[in-house]
């Protein structure tokens, strides 16, 4: 069975302002990086506990996952959280992978 998938606000935001800087770098491939990240974020829609769960998980107090988007320098953690009892997936930022841990403060809505 699917799961449904959701985009939080803060991670739409966080989609947003990456493809910002990515088309000030590289205006030609920002439409496709977008794209591409959002057919990944659909991806969980099947299996999406193949993703580990992330490290800071403990403090967030629930077994958040990532899935890793991008190559080289421009890697992305799309981070979300499975609720299983309702088949569905939201996916709560979208974190650069150079950055600092995530904390619940960075997750609240």
């Amino acid at each position: 069975m699917a799961y449904r998938v959701s985009i939080t606000a803060p991670a739409e935001a966080d989609a947003y302002a990456a493809f910002e800087r990515i088309r000030a770098a590289a205006p030609r491939l920002a439409e496709k990086w977008l794209s591409r990240l959002f057919e990944a974020i659909l991806s969980l829609d099947r299996l999406p506990a193949r993703c580990p769960v992330i490290s800071e998980a403990k403090e967030l107090g629930y077994p958040a996952r990532h899935l890793l988007f991008g190559k080289g320098n421009g890697i992305y953690r799309i981070i979300f959280h499975i609720q299983e009892d309702e088949q569905h997936v939201r996916v709560l930022r979208i974190w650069h992978a150079s950055r600092d841990t995530i904390t619940a403060a960075d997750v609240e809505e």
